[in-house]
Parts: C-alpha cells; structure tokens; sequence
C-alpha cells in the first residue's frame, strides 16, 4: 500500500469517527425517549444505532467534501 492510499484510508476513517460520534450524540436522546414511553429498557440501544448509521452518512459527506477540497 503506498503512502497515498494509507493517507486517503486515514483521512477516510477519521471523517466516519467524527460522522457516527455526531449521529450517536443526535440520536441517543431518542433512546431515552422510547425507554421512558415504552417502560422498556432495551429501547435505550435503538437510539445510538440509528444514529451510527446517520453518522456513516454524514462521515461520507464530510470525508467527500475533504476530497474535492483537497483535489
């Protein structure tokens, strides 16, 4: 692997970390939220992963914008 593609690979992962801690930090209140309507403590879990999968999103937007920034 050269040293390029090491970089676009940890610029990559950098954007998706910071993409899915914004979209877990979103979402976790939804959590509480379905756990206190519902009285059921599992909801707590529904909230943070929908907000992974949200993250991912954003984290790809952030890390395409860097790209076409960067050229």
């Amino acid at each position: 692997m050269s040293e390029k593609q090491r970089n676009h690979a940890s610029d990559r992962e950098h954007y998706l970390g910071i993409g899915m801690a914004i979209g877990m930090a979103i979402m976790a209140p939804l959590g509480v939220v379905l756990f206190i309507v519902l009285d059921n403590p599992g909801m707590l879990g529904v909230g943070p992963g929908m907000g992974v999968a949200i993250g991912v999103a954003i984290g790809e937007s952030l890390y395409r914008r860097h790209c076409e920034r960067d050229g």
